[in-house]
């Protein structure tokens, strides 16, 4: 989706400094958009510690196979 919407900014920009100056319309609105669908701003993860808890973050690559975990 990102793809399409990324494309559709980058010919609207073209075709409005190519002289189609609407097609800055169609550019705005993919730009707004994108905007509101790739919000980054907000938490991934929300815990709440009390004190003497640990917490173990770790990060790993989505592609790898995952670990055996020992029973």
């Amino acid at each position: 989706m990102d793809f399409l919407l990324r494309r559709f900014l980058r010919a609207g920009v073209r075709r409005g400094i190519g002289g189609n100056w609407y097609w800055f319309f169609l550019a705005g609105a993919t730009w707004f958009l994108r905007r509101v669908l790739n919000d980054r701003t907000s938490a991934v993860s929300r815990v709440n510690v009390a004190p003497g808890e640990q917490v173990l973050i770790t990060v790993r690559d989505p592609k790898a196979t995952p670990a055996a975990v020992d029973a």
